[in-house]
């Protein structure tokens, strides 16, 4: 069985210095771990920053976005609830991507997202 790189006290305590407000940049610098992973596993986890939690669901702005080096296209409604379907269907997140024309990983983030903006919701009642 393979080693973990990350224990899940380290990876809570970067969960927990991401609800408190702390940038990935902070917590990556603070504790050793890679931007890329500081921003998986808190979004693995559930963990936003204040800021985020109150950002609206579908931001206005460009549909394309730069994130380092490269482009990123924005979901739409459109395709949040086509992807929510196609998973309450059955189907694979390797489907559901290929159906959308994404990555796999960008499906398995945004379906992580999407549960952790419904539970905060739940929450607030």
């Amino acid at each position: 069985m393979p080693t973990r790189k990350y224990s899940d006290s380290l990876l809570d305590r970067a969960a927990a210095m991401r609800d408190e407000g702390h940038s990935y940049t902070a917590i990556s610098q603070r504790l050793g771990i890679s931007y890329g992973a500081v921003y998986w596993h808190c979004l693995r986890l559930g963990a936003d920053s204040p800021r985020a939690q109150r950002s609206r669901e579908h931001a206005p702005g460009p549909r394309v976005v730069s994130r380092g080096n490269h482009q990123v296209r924005r979901f739409t409604e459109d395709e949040d609830r086509r992807l929510l379907a196609m998973e309450l269907d059955g189907e694979t997140v390797s489907a559901i991507a290929r159906a959308l024309g994404r990555k796999p990983n960008s499906i398995t983030g945004r379906l992580m997202t999407l549960a952790r903006r419904e539970a905060r919701r739940e929450l607030k009642g």
